[in-house]
């Protein structure tokens, strides 16, 4: 394989971006989507690093609900040869479990996940093409009687949005359901710049959400890029894009990330960002990473017109990763 080398990734981008602008993927509803990223698309494990991930999530519609959403991702590359070997393919095993709970017990969804990625090296200056392979199994259990009574939007964004798409009649009763989802990437690793562009598509097998099989999931189109370069020896520039679409929750999340070297290892760094939920909320974010550790911290900053004189929307967001 390694005679097999492709020179112009930026096409396959483009044949991608075409492929997967008419297919269907992943839902977005937390705010640092970088940290999540293997599960809106399996094949964006872009290195060869274990790592585990934990996001927290808090949400309050003052008056009227409230919700947190709890996630933690293992992520182990299954190769035999040495991490920092360049240019060769690996495999990656990722498993994940996500939690969405309401303060009063109207909504209580659990998901566990996980997913299997290869990437294949394109050329010798560390460009790959990625596969990933996704298995999800879902417990959700919503009952909202009379939620039309919420302002607008209490359901377009996050957690309430999902739960809602799969489960339209509220009913309270405990559903179960299978799905399954693929992705695809061409990603960059150089030491000066990085960047990965890729396409994903969930439930594929377009599962019913509950027993009278009168409603099933849609498959869903989602795209995700990113871009970073070093714009001198210890400041580096990148922006970001996850766009999703769904047949109830449509979520684009698109930002931008300053981050500074803190010291010649690159081992201790200071990031500043500023995220931008499209149509809903500005989302500003802070991160310090300390040796294999790093934290960060979101806060949403939702636009006025998404809110009613009856009630104002809060939310925040803890990450923390620690390479393994």
């Amino acid at each position: 394989m390694n005679n097999f080398r492709i020179q112009s990734p930026f096409l396959i981008s483009t044949c991608l971006f075409i492929g997967t602008a008419c297919a269907k993927g992943q839902d977005v509803y937390y705010s640092g989507v970088q940290d999540m990223k293997v599960w809106y698309n399996p094949a964006l494990k872009t290195n060869k690093t274990s790592i585990l991930r934990a996001n927290v999530r808090s949400v309050n519609y003052q008056s009227i609900a409230a919700y947190s959403s709890k996630e933690a991702t293992i992520e182990l590359p299954l190769s035999s040869h040495d991490k920092k070997e360049d240019n060769i393919g690996y495999a990656d095993l990722a498993i994940g479990l996500n939690a969405d709970n309401s303060s009063n017990g109207t909504m209580k969804v659990s998901t566990v996940m996980m997913a299997f990625s290869y990437a294949l090296p394109l050329n010798y200056d560390n460009t790959y093409l990625a596969a990933g392979f996704q298995g999800a199994y879902t417990f959700s259990q919503v009952a909202l009687t009379g939620y039309n009574l919420f302002p607008n939007h209490f359901d377009q964004y996050g957690a309430f949005g999902s739960a809602l798409a799969s489960d339209p009649y509220q009913s309270g009763f405990e559903y179960n359901y299978f799905t399954a989802g693929v992705g695809v990437a061409v990603f960059h690793t150089g030491a000066e710049k990085q960047w990965y562009f890729g396409g994903s598509i969930r439930h594929l097998n377009q599962p019913y959400t509950e027993w009278t099989h009168n409603a099933k999931l849609a498959m869903n189109d989602g795209i995700q890029a990113s871009y970073t370069a070093m714009i001198t020896n210890e400041d580096a520039l990148g922006g970001y894009a996850y766009l999703n679409w769904q047949a109830a929750v449509h979520e684009q999340v698109i930002g931008a990330l300053y981050t500074r070297n803190l010291d010649d290892s690159s081992r201790y760094e200071f990031s500043l960002g500023l995220g931008y939920r499209v149509g809903d909320a500005l989302i500003p974010n802070v991160g310090l990473k300390f040796g294999d550790s790093r934290i960060a911290f979101y806060y949403e900053f939702v636009f006025p017109g998404n809110s009613s004189n009856s009630y104002n929307r809060t939310a925040f967001e803890f990450s923390y990763s620690l390479i393994l």
